[in-house]
């Protein structure tokens, strides 16, 4: 039997004084929908949204990037797998200035030069900070760090199931983990198929999926399905579902449901466009500025504007 060391026994009491004193405020997605039933992103739990290949979970997440970092000033933290740096900033900039571009690096060329170099110049002092991931024992164990050192308030990871330690371990697993020990809201996008085959005009069950995600410790399942992809192109009702694309709350802290909503492509990658509200809830922190990585990561673009 495991034996409980006095250092790392505590009081009851000890533990409610604490618990006074934690920041449980969530902080609100923009999205009508999802703030309503969801309430916003609360801190200690993991928010996991999953989909196929361009079913709009990255635009998604770039969205929610610039509403909490460039807009509002939070502190948030942004681990990459799924794009490289430059389609990470193109992305960016091409949501914030409402550029319609099917090819996101078009953002880049001369065309939208001044711009998106004010857009950089604006981001370059977002208190948004980037990670590459890498596959080694500590990786987690770096992140504590960085958030604690920046103050990070909710954290980003890009399709995160893929990640893998050196050591086997289940990088989504210890996502939980670090949300409860960090105390904020940690966001987790996930590919769960690559178009999988299946008949025309039939959608797959994201709700079958519900089961894995209990394994990772999920508190809430989103599921993102672009109805194009499967040859659907309108409703039972006979609405028209070009160019739409669903989100589907699959499951809310242990609880599995199946509420939806529709928007178009351009709801979701340009903004201001969605009907939700933007309203959201403001930190009265004074967030630190003059992310070094951004401004590296901007630098490589050499966007500048001639004078």
């Amino acid at each position: 039997m495991m034996n409980t060391t006095e250092s790392e026994m505590r009081h009851i009491s000890e533990i409610i004084d604490q618990e006074k004193q934690r920041d449980v405020r969530p902080l609100l997605t923009g999205v009508r929908f999802l703030d309503k039933i969801l309430g916003g992103y609360y801190p200690g739990e993991l928010t996991t949204i999953c989909g196929g290949e361009d079913s709009g979970k990255t635009a998604f997440v770039i969205k929610q990037l610039n509403l909490f970092a460039v807009d509002q000033h939070i502190p948030t933290l942004l681990v990459l797998h799924g794009m490289n740096t430059r389609s990470f900033l193109a992305s960016m900039a091409a949501y914030y200035c409402s550029i319609e571009t099917c090819n996101v690096h078009e953002v880049l060329n001369p065309v939208h030069r001044q711009e998106v170099a004010d857009y950089l110049q604006m981001l370059s002092g977002a208190p948004l900070f980037v990670v590459e991931y890498r596959g080694d024992r500590r990786f987690i164990d770096m992140l504590q760090d960085i958030i604690l050192k920046h103050g990070i308030k909710i954290a980003f990871f890009d399709e995160a199931i893929l990640y893998y330690s050196d050591e086997g371990r289940h990088v989504p697993g210890q996502m939980k983990m670090l949300a409860l020990r960090m105390n904020i809201p940690v966001v987790a996008t996930c590919c769960t198929w690559n178009y999988r085959e299946g008949p025309e005009g039939v959608k797959p069950s994201l709700i079958d999926l519900s089961g894995y995600f209990e394994k990772i410790g999920s508190d809430v399942v989103l599921g993102m399905i672009k109805y194009e992809v499967f040859h659907i192109y309108e409703d039972e009702h006979g609405h028209d579902l070009h160019d739409m694309i669903a989100l589907e709350i699959l499951k809310h802290k242990g609880r599995i449901v199946n509420r939806r909503c529709l928007m178009t492509w351009w709801d979701l990658y340009l903004r201001g466009s969605q009907g939700g509200s933007t309203d959201s809830l403001q930190h009265q922190e004074d967030a630190a500025t003059g992310n070094a990585t951004i401004k590296s990561l901007i630098d490589t673009l050499d966007l500048r504007t001639d004078n």
